[in-house]
């Protein structure tokens, strides 16, 4: 042990040197950011910057890319390189005396590269987690996410079948996940496609740029004025998928003379698509950047940026809804109001973004930066609320034909052909408007509903629930090269974050005011004025509960108040054709609920604060890698112990200050082995990768038909394994300009536990389970059956089993491949055409149905008919699409460039391609209440042929 830590000691502080002869040297390689291919007969100029340094040198790279500065004088000198077709970029360099620097890779961005734009597709979820996030990550050096980043987000395909929230996000050194849920905040700068242009990414466990990193890769933007493509730059965009218009525009100074960069980008979304009614997009996005730099020593950065937004949102629906209309692409959100479309579910956000920045460079060698970063603003998304009054959702499962009659006698109550016939012509023909909301109707009954003082007491109001953040990071990082063979990065960061949750009333459609009570509570005790308020503090003061109108709050208000802190440090050595890599981190982060109002149900529980669990967290990294040629080799391990997000830590948030039981940190193990292969246009990466995930935690709310109550459903010790591999390729072809590439993600994502539960009535806090096993979670029994279709039993009189049924972690293609064919020439035309596969598609799965109260049923008897129908998994159908795309640029005078590009998706126009959905937490008796039925599942589809035809100028 004595020997290596010697061995690692000694490279740490061993620097190669020339004899001292009063010169030294820069060297390095010139390549392609996209993907890391060598870029040949790019210019480079070294200008001196005053400092001890004299005249200027240039030098050009080879066909590798290679380049070196020798016999300079030492001294600071600022680096410009350019080459034909790609963005300048522009370095500071010292030169010390009889040293030859190796500054490994610079990287170009290719000038005629357009930041795809994210699916930011508006989804109203019913609370089953679809979350608004793109999966691509802009421009990567890898062949893999290179090829399927964008092409795969169409299908929600998530790498490696990783939850969202486990990719990291930062911006200029500030992790930006959201602290309440983890996910990724790209809406936060959505439609600034230049802005957040310049950025780096790394894959799965590879290392990171800031942090440990966790297992899904990190994504760094740089997020500064400096860094924004220099020149003028205006595009439109039009699209029949997400938005029917998209004017951007943006100008960069780059950096000036006396050192100043300003930068500037805004663009406007409009429009709803071809395929689903009802969405819609209005949007404006800002940045504007402004840095300051002080003789190549000091940076200042101010960027100021913000996505005010309003869209329409799609809600899922059940497959009878979707074939009565005819169309996979129903939205049961909107309806007509004096002959215009109008959208219950519409998100309103508007969350600014201030981030400063100071860097500083004593030495080529070192650098030390610090960033304050502070994000407020409004989320907010409307929905209907209504009291003493029908459900007015058009696909409400009572306005179904399936309500009335199942050919099955043993529904319970499903007996009328009659009403069922009715129901489905109705449906079918849209009579009466009975396949959108009825905004009229609505109006009519509060406009009728008058109260003994001549007021109009609302019974139907549009509600906007906000999620309003106020959160202030703070990050400071150090990057030390210590000499050619070590680098060490280190930092700390900490985190303030205050979340208030509440609504308001957004219209009172046509009504004066809306009562501020708990109606599920009135149910239960409609004789006690007291657990009825949702405020019982106004209720004391005033004698009676509030009368809210537009813009007050009511039914919950509270603060998630979060707080985290983490120091981390990554050592990475190198030494000949080797690569090795260290990371450490040690993090505490604590949460607890702030209730704002006293709440009837839990007057002792639900204002003022909470527990707040504290917990101290760690993660580590290693990797090795060996280059030989054009090969490389390498591997990754981790394991990272991290706190669990306020938004699963609570049994009710809305009312009171409970936390869930079981509450642990989320445990992860990870490990992958790669090879990769890059040479002369052929790129090449295979990985192999193994993942544990244990102790997960997951809170769902809703209406229980056994308990005839609403319920809140909190489970734990949830475990998963994700195992597969990745292949992604491309390769020249014999023709010029041709290509084939590929890739391939193949797959296994399985849960490997029987969680815990405990559900409680979300009235009275009763429990129903307390801390029981979700039986059938991780799996269930299949039995073998006779050729007469009867279940088979052994001599001790149980079933035989025929096999175990895995369950899947869904809402992913667990199999995605796709083959493409790309053209590109000398003078910038492009075409391509590729063929997309997707299979192990399942539907992920509610926990209730996993019960043994769901799967035994009413009389508590289990049967194995009873187990294979309510435990099982849904599978989705393998599917095909096809792609194509061209595109073409045109330099005038290497001044000006004009180009466009045209992108045709599904073209054989699938629209059976199920890309999610959710099963329903709802429960139907049977007719002599021997078994539970489940309500249909809902899904999503993916839309059928589109198109996005992009045109630009930049000068």
């Amino acid at each position: 042990m004595k020997r290596i830590l010697l061995v690692l000691f000694l490279i740490a502080v061993s620097f190669p040197a020339y004899s001292q002869t009063g010169t030294g040297g820069i060297k390095g390689r010139v390549v392609n950011r996209s993907d890391k291919s060598a870029i040949a007969g790019a210019a480079l100029e070294m200008v001196s910057s005053g400092r001890t340094a004299s005249g200027n040198y240039t030098a050009t790279s080879d066909a590798d890319g290679d380049f070196v500065f020798e016999g300079i004088v030492p001294g600071d000198y600022a680096v410009t390189v350019s080459a034909a077709g790609f963005s300048e970029q522009r370095l500071t360099v010292t030169v010390e005396d009889g040293v030859m620097k190796n500054v490994f890779y610079v990287s170009l961005l290719p000038d005629d590269f357009e930041v795809q734009e994210p699916v930011f597709m508006s989804y109203d979820d019913g609370g089953y987690g679809f979350e608004d996030v793109p999966l691509v990550f802009g421009a990567s050096a890898d062949v893999f996410e290179s090829v399927t980043g964008y092409d795969f987000s169409s299908v929600r395909f998530r790498p490696r079948g990783y939850d969202n929230s486990t990719r990291d996000v930062y911006l200029a050194g500030i992790k930006m996940n959201d602290a309440v849920t983890g996910y990724s905040p790209y809406s936060l700068w959505s439609g600034l496609n230049e802005a957040v242009r310049a950025e780096d990414n790394t894959i799965g466990l590879d290392p990171a740029y800031f942090g440990v990193g966790g297992y899904n890769g990190q994504t760094n933007i740089f997020g500064t004025a400096s860094q924004m493509r220099k020149g003028f730059r205006f595009s439109l965009l039009s699209n029949s998928a997400l938005y029917r218009l998209r004017l951007m525009a943006s100008y960069a100074t780059g950096e000036m003379d006396n050192g100043w960069s300003f930068a500037a980008n805004i663009s406007t979304r409009l429009g709803g698509n071809d395929w689903v009614e009802g969405v819609y997009y209005k949007s404006f996005s800002y940045y504007f950047g402004a840095e300051k730099n002080l003789r190549d020593r000091h940076r200042f950065s101010f960027s100021v940026f913000g996505a005010p937004v309003q869209r329409g949102a799609q809600n899922a629906s059940t497959q009878e809804v979707y074939d009565l209309v005819g169309s996979n692409y129903y939205n049961s959100n909107w309806g007509y109001q004096n002959g215009v479309i109008r959208n219950a579910r519409v998100r309103n956000n508007h969350e600014p973004v201030l981030m400063f920045k100071y860097r500083y460079t004593p030495k080529e060698d070192f650098e030390l930066s610090a960033t304050v970063l502070y994000r407020t603003g409004r989320n907010g998304y409307s929905a209907l609320d209504w009291y003493d009054t029908p459900d007015p959702r058009p696909d409400y499962y009572r306005n179904l034909p399936s309500y009335f009659y199942n050919p099955d006698p043993n529904y319970k109550n499903r007996d009328s052909e009659f009403l069922a016939g009715w129901a489905a012509e109705a449906w079918m023909n849209n009579y009466g408007g009975t396949q959108h909301i009825n905004w009229d109707r609505m109006y009519n009954i509060n406009y009728d509903n008058v109260d003994e003082n001549g007021l109009k007491r609302s019974k139907y109001v549009l509600e906007e629930r906000r999620t309003d953040q106020n959160d202030v990071n703070i990050s400071v990082n150090a990057d030390w090269r210590a000499n050619d063979f070590f680098t060490l990065d280190a930092g700390a960061n900490f985190r303030w974050n205050r979340t208030e949750f509440y609504k308001t009333i957004k219209d009172l459609l046509g009504g004066d005011y809306y009562v501020n009570i708990d109606q599920f509570a009135e149910r239960d005790f409609a004789t006690d004025p007291i657990k009825i308020q949702n405020d019982v503090e106004y209720y004391f003061l005033h004698g009676e509960a509030q009368k809210v109108k537009v813009g007050d709050k009511y039914g919950y208000d509270y603060y998630a108040q979060i707080r985290n802190a983490k120091v981390w440090a990554n050592g990475n050595f190198e030494y000949g054709p080797w690569r090795a890599y260290l990371a450490a981190e040690a993090g505490y982060s604590t949460f607890w609920r702030e209730g704002l109002v006293q709440k009837g149900l839990f007057l002792d529980n639900s204002k003022g604060k909470s527990e707040a669990p504290q917990f101290f967290t760690y993660s580590a990294k290693a990797g090795l890698a060996y280059a030989y040629k054009a090969h490389r080799f390498y591997a990754n391990i981790g394991y990272f112990n991290e706190a669990p997000y306020f938004n699963e830590s609570f049994v009710s948030p809305r009312t009171r200050n409970t936390l869930t039981p079981n509450l642990t940190t989320q445990k992860t193990f990870s490990v992958d082995v790669n090879y990769a292969f890059s040479k002369r246009g052929y790129d090449i990466r295979f990985t192999a990768y193994y993942t544990t995930i244990k102790d997960q935690s997951d809170l769902t709310s809703f209406y229980d038909d056994a308990q005839n109550s609403f319920t809140n459903f909190a489970m734990s010790g949830i475990d998963q394994r994700n195992v597969g591999i990745e292949l992604g390729f491309k390769v020249p072809l014999p023709v010029t300009g041709l290509s084939l590439s590929g890739a391939a993600s193949i797959g296994d994502y399985v849960y490997t536990s029987i969680p815990r539960v405990t559900q409680t009535i979300d009235n009275s806090g009763d429990l129903i389970m307390d801390n029981r096993e979700v039986a059938y979670w991780m799996s269930h029994n299949i039995y073998k059956k006779d050729a007469s279709g009867n279940y088979v039993y052994g001599e001790d009189g149980s079933p035989v089993v025929e096999k175990v049924q895995k369950h899947y972690v869904g809402n992913t293609p667990q199999i995605a491949a796709t083959l493409g064919l790309n053209y590109r020439t000398r003078d910038y035309l492009f075409i391509g055409l590729d063929l997309q596969y997707f299979d192990k598609m399942y539907l992920e799965m509610n926990p209730l149905y996993r019960t043994d109260i769901a799967v035994c049923g009413p009389d508590n008897i289990w049967t194995p008919a009873e187990e294979e129908y309510m435990a099982a998994q849904e599978t989705f159908a393998p599917q095909f699409i096809l792609n194509a795309s061209i595109g073409k640029s045109w330099y005038i005078d290497r001044k000006y460039n004009i180009g466009f590009s045209l992108e045709i998706k599904n073209i054989l126009n699938n629209k059976w391609l199920k890309t999610g959905g959710y099963e329903q937490s709802r429960l139907i008796d049977s007719e002599n209440d021997e078994r539970y039925y489940r309500f249909d599942s809902k899904y999503f589809y993916m839309q059928g042929i589109n198109y996005m035809l992009n045109i630009y100028f930049r000068f």
